[in-house]
């Protein structure tokens, strides 16, 4: 007996639980031409259908930054560039008519959650809203900024949300997206009287200590509303 259950502490020790690999995602942000907006939708929503977890989610903009449509791409545990990509015809026409939609674009490779649970935190939901935010760092503080948004998730009231690190492309830092049921889910969040209990389990003062944490460490940040429209 004992022997065994030395043999299970060791085993406890040896082997530690490890964390959910992450995995690559590229994300693009669109501003449509003057009245390419509906054109780039339906582009995107007639695309010809992706392999089996590489399906993109569509999100459009409805209130903030000056974009309007946000595509997340699953990659899976790798991402491949191809200097001579053979595309199909099908792609080619696709790829022309998006390009003649748009007036600028990022395109940015980033890691984040396993597909599974991005898929559960942003499912569409009739009359569901998502909160976009990106960040920047401040010089020398991206450690800080990271730490400061990893406990702003966890106190978070939201029914959902997913962490993108940039990892190559546009210049911010992490984009961090919150899902809700419907608007009324949001602003009862956003007076939820257990917020403040929340904020100070994660080591904040209070629910509007957390503005201030991370205004200590960011050059620049963006929040947009959206909805999912695939």
């Amino acid at each position: 007996m004992k022997i065994l259950f030395v043999l299970c502490l060791l085993s406890i020790f040896a082997f530690p639980e490890q964390p959910p690999k992450r995995e690559v995602y590229r994300i693009h942000f669109f501003k449509a031409g003057a009245g390419k907006l509906k054109d780039l939708i339906d582009a995107y929503m007639t695309m010809p259908p992706a392999p089996p977890g590489h399906e993109s989610m569509i999100f459009r903009h409805q209130s903030g930054d000056d974009w309007d449509l946000l595509v997340v791409y699953p990659q899976g545990e790798q991402a491949h560039v191809d200097a001579n990509p053979n595309y199909t015809d099908a792609q080619l026409k696709l790829r022309a008519r998006v390009m003649g939609d748009y007036i600028w674009h990022t395109d940015t490779y980033v890691t984040g959650p396993p597909l599974d649970d991005v898929k559960k935190a942003l499912a569409p939901a009739k009359g569901g809203i998502f909160l976009v935010e990106d960040y920047r760092a401040l010089d020398g503080h991206l450690s800080q900024l990271d730490d400061v948004i990893t406990r702003d998730i966890a106190s978070a009231r939201a029914h959902g949300s997913v962490r993108f690190d940039h990892v190559q492309g546009a210049p911010w830092d992490f984009l961090v997206i919150f899902g809700y049921s419907s608007w009324q889910e949001y602003v009862a969040a956003e007076n939820d009287p257990g917020a403040d209990a929340a904020a100070k389990k994660q080591g904040f003062k209070d629910s509007a200590d957390v503005s201030f944490a991370l205004r200590e460490h960011i050059a620049a940040h963006h929040d947009t509303f959206v909805s999912r429209i695939e």
